[in-house]
C-alpha cells in the first residue's frame, strides 16, 4: 500500500518548529508540511480534548485517512497513562517539554526531549508520563479504525464527555473526506465517485463539528455564588 507521508519528512517538518512560542510552533510545522505535501493538510480544525488510556491531552488533527493521520498534541499541566496496544504504529517528535516512557521489563524511564523521536510499533505498549508543558507532533500509520474504541472508550464510559467524542468522530470524518478528494500518492486522480463521497463526508463532518462544538471555556464565577 502506498502511503501519503514519510515519517522522516514529518519529523523534519516538526524540527522546524523547535524553540518557537505557541501557537507559532504549530503554524510553522503546518507550513513546512504544506510545502512538502501541498494541499494534504486542513489547518483550521479545532483543538479538542482527548481522553484515552487514562491520559488527557488536547490535540489538533491536520490530516486523516483510513490508514494515516498527522496531528499535534500536548498538555500544559501534565498527564500519564497507557499507550494502548494497537495494530497501528506511532511516530512522535517532541517539540517542547518532556515525555517519559517505559516498557515491560524496563526499570528506568526513557526521557524524550525536544527534537527526540519516539516510536511505538504495532503490538507494542508503553507506560507514558507527559510532563507539564509537553507538546509533540504525531504521525500514525496502520488500520486506524481498529484504534477507534481506544480513542473513545474513556469519553463514553468514564468522563462522559460526549461532546469530545462527537467532535473526534466528526473531525476525523471531515478529514477522511478531504483525503478522498485528493490524488493518490502515485499522482492518480481520484475517481468521480470517490471525490463526490469525499466532498459529502467532509461537508457533513464540518457541520456536525460546528453543531457539537462546546462554547469557549468560561471560568467566571456566577454572580451571587
Amino acid at each position: 500500500m502506498n502511503h501519503v507521508f514519510d515519517p522522516a519528512v514529518v519529523h523534519e517538518c516538526a524540527m522546524a518548529s523547535l524553540g518557537l512560542a505557541k501557537p507559532a510552533m504549530f503554524e510553522v510545522f503546518a507550513e513546512e508540511m504544506d510545502r512538502r505535501y501541498p494541499g494534504r493538510l486542513v489547518v483550521d480544525q479545532p483543538w479538542i480534548f482527548s481522553n484515552a488510556g487514562g491520559a488527557m491531552i488536547e490535540m489538533k488533527l491536520y490530516y486523516a485517512s483510513l490508514t494515516e493521520y498527522v496531528m499535534v498534541w500536548g498538555t500544559p499541566i501534565g498527564s500519564e497513562g497507557h499507550s494502548g496496544r494497537h495494530a497501528v504504529g506511532f511516530w512522535d517528535t517532541v517539540i517542547d517539554g518532556e515525555m517519559w516512557y517505559y516498557g515491560e521489563g524496563q526499570f528506568e524511564k526513557r526521557v524524550y526531549r525536544p527534537g527526540d523521536r519516539v516510536y511505538v510499533g504495532p503490538g507494542q505498549a508503553r507506560a507514558m508520563n507527559f510532563t507539564a508543558g509537553v507538546w509533540a507532533v504525531e504521525y500514525a500509520r496502520g488500520p486506524l479504525l481498529t484504534s477507534v474504541p481506544f480513542g473513545l472508550a474513556d469519553e463514553l464510559v468514564s468522563t462522559l464527555d460526549l461532546a469530545t467524542a462527537a467532535q473526534t468522530l466528526s473531525v476525523y470524518a471531515s478529514l477522511v473526506g478531504h483525503h478522498w478528494q485528493q490524488p493518490d500518492p502515485d499522482g492518480a486522480a481520484p475517481s468521480g465517485l470517490r471525490a463526490a463521497v469525499g466532498n459529502a463526508l467532509s461537508r457533513i463532518g464540518q457541520r456536525v463539528t460546528s453543531r457539537v462544538r462546546p462554547g469557549e471555556p468560561d471560568d467566571a464565577i456566577p454572580p451571587g455564588t
